[in-house]
């Protein structure tokens, strides 16, 4: 939507569909943090012609190739750069070893594997504005004609969002920039909107509770009719609890000896939660966020193993080349592993709880380097579960707008490739929750408000209960300690919950049997079984 359009007072449109907000609200020190900014579609350069441009969060020094661009529009790219006193300085995602992996699997022509992340520098001597990747990409594309495919292989790189959260923190849901898995205590989504009421304690947000129940049944390895079901989660993490012990999930994710995601213990958010403000000892905003996820899945599928891949920062943050990265990797693990028969490498279904808003989803010049290594996931059968964002918008967020859809970017299923399945939330009572993007490329809906799920029981920050009384005959009586996680569950609301619940039914369908056996290690036998748990799921067919 351009800048023009009119918005009923409501916050809705005119005609009654939901609004698209115009500036995201992202705090500076998230800005400053990753040296980004927002693209402001009313002072964002524009070519003749373009489609409109829409608000988005991206870095301003870095811009992303596809290693498909060729040397003459390196060339190109490197003219624009000149053009605007800056020079270029090429680095590879991840880790050299990448090349070694890909050489052995024989897919040396394949060069959507080889994206890099260009550094922008200033050329001269003298002093000189902040680069900007947005000018920059804007005039490389002013150097190729207007339907130049070249043009889709130079991408800003955007922040990826999975929540808005903290006290304070108005980075939050219902703004254009991709925030908005989970809702946050505190989060300001409006004053006197009643989608607000999702990240109060209370009504949805992030708050401790007790569980009375027993820990969900997993069957003694010697019991099992063939191996578990691998679900990988890239978020935050998995903090310590009773029930995610490293006999269920495994947090050293590696293939061929590179780690997959962040493994560095001194940027855990799920280990004691306060990372961004030690001095307070505010929990992170979204500090629990993957902890809870598991915890999830872990009762939807108790007899499901999971990769903790931690991609994401205590702020609910990750660099798009960060995701790209892990998502490569992850993908190369599963083609190894089907070529080689390890069965134990195997990964059936992704959960993705994060997204960001594309500036130009509608354009041409759309960049797919995000989508690649999901759908190539896809292409190997593992089944990929999005959640949809909290934005009560029809604006796509990706990656969960990669399900197909007409007029999307994948605008129809494909037999030999199990799609992107995006996922919205739902209110307890079953309604559509108030918050939940909406459209067409919205594939599905599961719980995603008021969920119960777990917390690391390490967590405890610096808030108080607010009335503490001593009483002589029963000694200390209190109120509830608002961050106080130490029974190691807690309510949670949002898009970002509905997807791992899908992911575990996915899961347990794999498991139950009702989708063949989880052994055979072919990429036949694993398209077969995704499209299966897909039907059984959510009634999808496999076309023919």
């Amino acid at each position: 939507m351009s800048t023009s359009d009119e918005s009923a007072g409501d916050g809705r449109q005119a005609s009654g569909r939901p609004r698209h907000r115009r500036f995201p609200v992202v705090p500076d020190g998230i800005l400053q943090r990753y040296n980004a900014k927002i693209l402001d579609p009313s002072t964002a350069l524009r070519l003749p012609g373009q489609e409109a441009i829409h608000p988005t969060a991206y870095v301003t020094d870095r811009l992303l190739v596809s290693g498909g661009l060729a040397d003459a529009e390196r060339a190109t790219l490197a003219q624009a750069a000149a053009d605007l006193d800056l020079r270029l300085v090429y680095q590879d995602l991840g880790d050299p070893r990448i090349h070694e992996i890909v050489r052995e699997l024989g897919l040396d022509d394949d060069q959507w594997l080889y994206s890099a992340s260009v550094l922008l520098e200033p050329a001269g001597r003298g002093p000189a504005a902040p680069p900007d990747a947005w000018a920059l990409l804007q005039t490389y594309r002013s150097l190729l004609a207007p339907q130049d495919p070249a043009r889709r292989l130079v991408a800003l790189e955007h922040l990826l969002a999975a929540a808005p959260s903290a006290a304070g923190n108005p980075f939050g849901s219902g703004n254009p920039f991709g925030s908005g898995n989970p809702f946050g205590s505190g989060n300001p989504f409006g004053s006197g909107n009643p989608t607000s009421s999702y990240g109060s304690p209370g009504w949805g947000g992030r708050s401790p509770v007790n569980w009375v129940g027993p820990e969900p049944h997993r069957l003694p390895d010697d019991q099992l009719p063939w191996r578990r079901p691998v679900v990988a989660v890239l978020d935050t993490g998995v903090g310590k609890h009773p029930w995610l012990p490293e006999s269920i999930v495994r947090t050293d994710v590696k293939v061929l000896g590179i780690p997959i995601g962040n493994h560095d213990p001194a940027t855990d958010p799920e280990r004691t939660g306060v990372i961004d403000d030690p001095y307070e000892g505010a929990l992170d905003s979204d500090s629990g966020h993957g902890t809870f996820i598991a915890g999830l899945i872990r009762q939807t599928c108790p007899d499901a193993d999971i990769l903790a891949i931690r991609a994401m920062s205590s702020d609910g943050i990750v660099t798009e080349s960060a995701m790209l990265d892990a998502l490569t990797l992850l993908a190369l693990r599963q083609l190894i592993a089907l070529r080689r028969g390890h069965r134990d490498q195997l990964v059936d279904v992704v959960s993705l709880s994060f997204g960001y808003y594309h500036e130009q989803p509608d354009d041409a010049a759309f960049d797919p380097l995000l989508l690649y290594p999901l759908r190539l996931l896809g292409e190997n059968g593992v089944l990929i579960v999005a959640s949809a964002g909290n934005d009560a918008t029809d604006r796509q967020l990706f990656p969960a707008a990669f399900a197909p859809h007409p007029q999307g970017a994948v605008p129809h299923f494909e037999r030999d490739e199990v799609p992107v399945t995006s996922v919205g939330a739902l209110n307890p009572d079953r309604t559509v929750a108030l918050f939940s993007n909406a459209g067409p490329w919205v594939s599905c809906h599961r719980p995603g408000a008021a969920l119960v799920s777990t917390f690391p029981i390490t967590f405890d920050g610096s808030a108080q209960p607010q009335y503490r009384v001593r009483v002589p005959a029963d000694g200390i009586r209190e109120t509830l300690d608002p961050d106080d996680f130490s029974s190691g569950f807690g309510i949670w609301s949002g898009t970002s919950f509905a997807a791992p619940i899908l992911a575990g039914e996915l899961a347990q369908a794999l498991f139950s049997g009702v989708c063949g056996p989880l052994d055979p290690p072919t990429v036949e036998a694993a398209l077969d079984r995704g499209w299966a748990a897909l039907h059984h799921a959510i009634d999808v067919k496999r076309p023919t």
